[in-house]
């Protein structure tokens, strides 16, 4: 996980807002992302692009047009910032919604978990979106950089003739996941494999294939540090 895009109306009154959200986005190391220079108004398709590029949304959704209906006064959020959330859900995109209080959400999506907002005092729904984040986090993992060893199959590897794939083991898995394609690049210190969402505690093993058939494969790796001492 790298980029998270912030959805939200461009008022005075959320500046401070997501200002906030902003930093907590930032303390996570992760970059904020928002349509602020593409002019912050309809769901354009440069908008669209910039939420695609990003891998999760957080929409702000605040007190935009006030509504009497059946007796009731509630409020609506914007329609652009309501068409970015959807847009995202729609993709299975990692979205969620902030709601300040007295907003009612309608269409797709209204029941789906959200954080409620009470403008007067944010700090619960801020800490609320932290928490999310960070659980966000550790269920994407991180990308790992695999140095193929012996040269013999690293050179296969980055040979355009091989098929590089891997799997994680986790530690109480009944199995280990699917193979999945990955591709192996050269780079400085060797030919190396990315994989992505590798958790702390997963086991990852490599195989190469040459057509359908296996050619070179790895035991199940732990992720430890391999540290070479010299004597004094």
């Amino acid at each position: 996980m790298n980029k998270i895009f912030v959805a939200f109306s461009f008022r005075d009154r959320n500046e401070q807002l997501v200002r906030d959200i902003d930093r907590i986005i930032r303390s996570h190391g992760l970059v904020s992302v928002s349509g602020e220079i593409l002019g912050g108004q309809d769901l354009t398709p440069e908008v669209q692009d910039r939420i695609r590029q990003c891998d999760a949304l957080v929409a702000l959704m605040t007190r935009e047009m006030q509504v009497q209906a059946e007796g009731q006064s509630y409020w609506l959020p914007t329609e652009w910032v309501s068409g970015e959330y959807v847009s995202a859900r729609a993709r299975n995109q990692l979205a969620i919604a902030i709601i300040e209080d007295g907003v009612r959400l309608k269409g797709p999506y209204a029941q789906n978990e959200h954080i409620r907002l009470d403008r007067a005092a944010p700090s619960e729904a801020l800490l609320r979106l932290s928490e999310t984040i960070g659980y966000w986090r550790a269920e994407a993992g991180r990308a790992l950089e695999i140095r193929l060893v012996p040269k013999e199959a690293a050179v296969f590897a980055a040979s355009g003739n091989a098929r590089c794939q891997y799997r994680l083991v986790a530690p109480n898995a009944v199995a280990p996941s699917p193979w999945l394609d990955g591709r192996a690049a050269r780079k400085p210190g060797g030919v190396f494999l990315v994989v992505p969402g590798v958790k702390p505690d997963h086991s990852i093993e490599v195989q190469l294939l040459e057509g359908a058939n296996p050619k070179w494969c790895s035991l199940e790796s732990p992720q430890w540090v391999h540290v070479e001492l010299a004597s004094v």
